[in-house]
């Protein structure tokens, strides 16, 4: 019996090492295969990264001597709506424009909702305005209640944080965030919860605007998971880090619900980082894929095959598909000849 037991764990310890080495492999390529998109990918990551504490600076000197509650709720309610908000209106430039060189990185060949049905479309579009307007109350709840709950971050001149500080701390709060997010997001998609998280789901082929498009409930969750490592932190963080990684996960969002696959999105730089076609397949197949900025937990739980063996048949038919199209011109050269 132990030597059964041990037996079991030897290959479930050996598919872990195996899934850890795919996915190294897997992230070795999407290096590869972004081109020159990788470069502009580090120059938007470098440029945002370096000209955030002088914005900051700038910022702060309209805000010194404000109330610690009118400062919280400034600059986490502007930051989370004013990258929500900018956020949709640069996609929804691409997505009018449709531009071929956008249109190449479209993740799903089906049209968008409004070329579908825009009468429907319509119906859509106040559901979500709606929904965004009833989840920012929540939001503005949460903050004050946070501050008056005890919840303290510095906001002093002297102590505005380094780029070093901020690097380790922006990081440290996507690590604890794709965490809490996994579990709760796997946890949504079990038959006892999915009703809360089915909201999220009426969107099959996601766009940019579902990227916060949530039940209440689910809102109230989701946020909880995204200010644990802030809250973990507390006084160590600076109140415009706070608003600089709220401004990082809303984006983060945003982009992997836009629908395409951009070479040069800064997210793609992190290791092992999920993508816009990773998400999609989450909504697409409404299975697996549930972590936010990594996979790593996904490929150690192993909810994340399914996709990855639809990505293997997906490129198998194409290598097929086009193996017949050169065979079929090989043969109308013979027969011309």
């Amino acid at each position: 019996m132990e030597t059964s037991s041990q037996s079991d764990l030897s290959i479930a310890s050996l598919a872990t090492i195996d899934a850890i080495d795919d996915a190294i492999q897997k992230d070795k390529n999407r290096y590869v295969r972004k081109g020159y998109g990788l470069i502009v990918a580090i120059f938007i990551a470098l440029s945002t990264y370096l000209t955030v504490p002088h914005i900051m600076f700038f910022v702060h000197s309209y805000l010194e001597g404000m109330e610690e509650i009118k400062i919280f709720l400034l600059v986490q309610l502007s930051t989370t709506h004013l990258s929500y908000v900018l956020g949709n209106i640069y996609m929804y430039i691409i997505y009018s424009l449709k531009l071929p060189f956008f249109e190449r990185y479209k993740v799903d060949n089906n049209p968008w909702p409004w070329e579908k049905n825009k009468e429907q479309w319509n119906q859509t579009k106040k559901k979500v305005l709606l929904n965004w307007i009833l989840n920012s109350i929540i939001s503005s709840i949460l903050t004050i209640g946070s501050v008056l709950g005890g919840q303290k971050f510095r906001h002093d001149t002297q102590s505005i944080p380094s780029y070093f500080e901020l690097a380790w701390q922006i990081a440290f709060c996507m690590i604890v965030e794709d965490a809490s997010f996994y579990w709760l997001h796997r946890t949504l998609h079990s038959p006892r919860f999915y009703h809360i998280h089915k909201k999220h789901h009426e969107f099959y082929n996601t766009i940019s605007v579902a990227a916060e498009y949530q039940h209440p409930i689910e809102f109230v969750l989701t946020s909880t998971a995204t200010a644990l490592g802030p809250i973990f932190l507390g006084s160590y963080m600076h109140v415009y880090t706070l608003g600089f990684w709220y401004i990082v996960r809303v984006f983060e969002t945003i982009d992997g619900h836009c629908g395409y696959e951009f070479s040069w999105s800064p997210y793609r730089l992190l290791p092992f980082s999920g993508s816009s076609e990773y998400h999609h397949y989450h909504h697409s197949h409404n299975i697996g894929n549930f972590s936010s900025f990594f996979y790593y937990w996904d490929t150690l739980c192993g909810t994340n095959k399914e996709y990855f063996n639809f990505k293997k048949i997906r490129a198998n038919e194409m290598k097929l598909n086009m193996m017949r199209k050169v065979y079929h011109i090989n043969q109308q050269k013979t027969k011309t000849s």
